[in-house]
């Protein structure tokens, strides 16, 4: 396909690598649009919602829960030598609106490779799997999900002091916001054919969004390390792996394996067995798990309220819920 050259940016979605994008086309005097959800435009980064961001920094935008609309229409204008770009829109695009909106032309960001890995939840599933693989991706959106030919990508490592979805985060932005800007340096002042690569479906696999809420109770029986990998999959930013502790709904996050104090039986899984200053040790099937920080539902540390002997628990009635898919919609969580 012909492409550019690149005379304005238009943005779809939300997050703070859009906040990025924004920041560094501006200060190349390239004109920026930007469509958001009304969940999107409600998210908040250093004390400022996306939409108090795009009016603090005189960012064109429109907020918006359906994308075909007359009024997103005139808002985007012609589009034929637009970068448009999706980051995490909340919408399904159909045929009709990609062509007559956006020239058959719209660009979304994927954090890891396709088609192996379709879907959203990203960042803690790989954190689940223990891959430590980074993909910066471009492909053509179609009416499927995620399904669109590829038009550019590349590889990195995520450094092994990656724990949390922050972590990853941290760098994904880094290596995402070089890629999207390089992308659009090699195209703003002339035409060039992209070669696209279709997917391969047979290679194809699909991924579930998640919610903490919903999905992030701890299954006391797994294995160990199964076990941190889960807490850490649902740590900062997000609230934290939940539990019970006495009845009493908490969030664990901040939390290691270590073997030294010897191997627990099955049925020790989840007792505190000790204390120390500011951890705890809980007994997991073969290990150790050091828990740091233990919030209730209202975000207050509550590490003076336990004592040992107290045990971790959940119950299988939460677990069942917890394999539920969330629908999100672009207002918020359905």
């Amino acid at each position: 396909m012909n492409y550019g050259p690149i005379e304005d940016v238009v943005l779809l979605g939300g997050g703070t690598l859009l906040r990025e994008i924004c920041l560094w086309a501006t200060s190349e005097g390239a004109p920026v649009k930007v469509i958001t959800a009304p969940r999107h435009a409600r998210e908040t980064a250093e004390g400022l919602s996306l939409e108090d961001f795009l009016v603090q920094n005189a960012i064109d935008h429109i907020v918006t829960a359906s994308i075909d609309t007359s009024e997103v229409r005139r808002f985007v204008g012609t589009t034929e030598r637009s970068f448009c770009l999706s980051l995490g829109a909340a919408w399904i695009f159909k045929s009709d609106v990609l062509g007559s909106i956006f020239s058959n032309g719209l660009l979304n960001l994927h954090g890891t490779r396709l088609p192996q890995n379709r879907g959203g939840g990203g960042f803690s599933w790989q954190i689940m799997s223990g891959n430590r693989f980074g993909v910066c991706l471009l492909h053509l959106v179609d009416a499927g999900v995620d399904t669109g030919d590829i038009v550019d990508f590349r590889e990195f490592l995520y450094p092994p002091k990656c724990r949390k979805p922050v972590d990853y985060e941290t760098v994904y932005r880094s290596e995402n916001l070089d890629f999207v800007i390089d992308f659009i340096e090699r195209h703003r002042s002339g035409t060039a054919i992209l070669k696209t690569v279709p997917q391969q479906e047979y290679l194809s696999s699909y991924f579930p969004r998640l919610n903490t809420k919903l999905n992030g109770w701890i299954d006391w029986t797994m294995e160990a390390s199964d076990i941190e990998r889960f807490i850490c999959a649902f740590d900062d930013p997000y609230d934290g792996a939940q539990t019970l502790l006495n009845d009493e709904i908490v969030h664990l996050k901040s939390v290691s394996l270590s073997p030294q104090d010897g191997v627990f039986h099955p049925h020790q899984t989840g007792i505190v067995y000790r204390k120390g200053p500011s951890w705890l040790c809980v007994c997991l099937k073969g290990s150790t798990l050091i828990v740091e920080e233990v919030r209730d539902s209202d975000a207050n540390n509550c590490f003076d309220r336990i004592r040992v002997g107290d045990r971790f628990f959940t119950p299988s009635q939460r677990l069942e819920e917890a394999l539920k898919r969330p629908t999100y919609i672009p207002s918020g969580l359905k």
